[in-house]
């Protein structure tokens, strides 16, 4: 692996220090950040690969810890189901998502919808992802090809597929090993850009033996777990009916609550018994504020991050723009609150980074730059009308870039983005193909072609 040399940029750390270097330089070697710090302060180094930074901003690649790669293939799709006067999220996930989507995706869907989701998250500075491939039915081989499509790609990613008990048992136990199945891959090569967790659908779908066996399995594993929690009513009022009592407090009753544990959406919470469930079992969460915000949803994070709740942004499966996911949870909060002063450019830029990185248990290999840690970088192309330091570059960050400003992207150490231009993979072909396989959907749906 080659080695790097970067300067002259303003490098925003992320650290515990909240280092900002105005030239500022970075050294890599192995993939690591070995040297760190103002420009003056590191001399050059023989056979590096030196990449000027100048009118850049450097930052930590961000992370999304919550996604569903594999949908890419069904973004502006040709019916939404939304025009039903019955609507909920969760009618149109009967109605519409499980029997026409997910029912019936492949392993070719899986590839390619990762493969382009992967090329529109990059292009966002986005270099980590927890991904959940998704499907109502087990399908053997989903994860295979996902980890095939990310290890094309580049980028860093934490793989699961969401078990489920929809269907049957028997179809449950596949699902789980299909988990199983990805963690001795990734166990079983040198390759450590992808690792693996368990994934779970959610109370509503799952028994309690399900639920009960997936914790077990990734106890025994030694591997995390993660799954859909209170992204709708129905989860509330379904667990109340069910067991007579909320589905956090139902949880950790039936044992299913700890630290490796992640928990999306979370957007129906009780302010008042939640918080303190979350944080007694140190459960991490993952917020797709803009996600969902399209399906309706308003989730309230504040109660979760007042109690000390680690909460990370995630992108979920229909958005990628992480500048516009950041917006939207700040946004979110200030409208209802009424108050312009929460969600500050620094909380929200640390929940896309170092925050993320300690949802998914990898703060200390992600999230900030810092030496030893891996060298996950991004380059924002710096068009502010004003000069940029210390006080106003993470306003600039959060508030004005876009994703077109991604420059280049660093991953491991590896140059996958330079100056705007994909250097591993051939962007227009994962487009091509992407596109195909969508068409190949619409077909069995009878939806309108082109």
């Amino acid at each position: 692996m080659e080695k790097l040399l970067i300067k002259h940029g303003l490098v925003v750390t992320m650290d515990a220090q909240d280092r900002i270097f105005r030239d500022g330089t970075i050294y890599v070697e192995d993939g690591r950040i070995v040297e760190i710090g103002p420009g003056s302060s590191i001399t050059d180094k023989s056979g590096a690969k030196v990449i000027d930074a100048t009118g850049k901003v450097v930052m930590p690649g961000m992370i999304s810890c919550h996604n569903h790669l594999y949908s890419a293939v069904v973004r502006s799709i040709p019916y939404s189901g939304f025009e039903s006067p019955d609507f909920s999220f969760v009618s149109w996930m009967d109605r519409f998502w499980l029997p026409l989507l997910e029912d019936r995706v492949d392993q070719n869907i899986m590839y390619a919808g990762t493969r382009a989701n992967v090329v529109d998250h990059i292009r966002s500075g986005i270099t980590t992802t927890a991904d959940t491939a998704e499907g109502s039915y087990a399908l053997p081989g989903a994860l295979e090809a996902v980890d095939r499509a990310c290890m094309e790609t580049g980028i860093r990613a934490v793989l699961s597929f969401e078990t489920t008990g929809r269907i049957s048992e028997e179809n449950a136990a596949l699902g789980l090993q299909e988990n199983i199945n990805q963690v001795k891959r990734c166990r079983s090569r040198s390759y450590d850009r992808i690792t693996a967790r368990i994934g779970v659908h959610t109370t509503y779908t799952c028994p309690t033996e399900l639920l009960q066996e997936v914790k077990k399995t990734a106890d025994e594993l030694g591997v995390g777990y993660m799954m859909h929690h209170l992204d709708d009513r129905w989860h509330h009022f379904d667990t109340c009916r069910r067991f007579g009592k909320r589905p956090t407090r139902y949880l950790a009753d039936i044992g299913f609550l700890s630290p490796n544990l992640i928990l999306f959406h979370c957007s129906y919470i009780d302010q008042w018994q939640d918080p303190p469930i979350f944080k007694q079992y140190d459960v991490k969460v993952a917020h797709n504020a803009e996600s969902n915000a399209i399906f309706s949803f308003w989730p309230d994070m504040l109660h979760l991050i007042r109690e000390g709740v680690i909460v990370g942004l995630g992108t979920d499966g229909q958005t990628f723009n992480y500048f516009e996911v950041m917006r939207t949870a700040q946004m979110i909060h200030r409208i209802k609150y009424e108050n312009p002063e929460l969600m500050k450019d620094d909380q929200v830029l640390r929940m896309a980074t170092i925050d993320a990185a300690r949802v998914l248990q990898m703060e200390d290999q992600i999230g900030s730059l810092e030496v030893g840690k891996k060298a996950d970088i991004v380059f924002l192309t710096d068009r502010s009308t004003v000069p940029l330091f210390e006080v106003n570059v993470k306003n600039y960050i959060v508030g004005t870039c876009e994703r077109t400003d991604v420059d280049t992207v660093i991953i491991d150490g590896e140059i996958i983005l330079l100056e705007g231009r994909f250097i591993k993979f051939d962007e227009k072909e994962i487009q091509a193909k992407s596109k195909e396989e969508a068409v190949r959907l619409w077909k069995r749906n009878e939806w309108p072609l082109p």
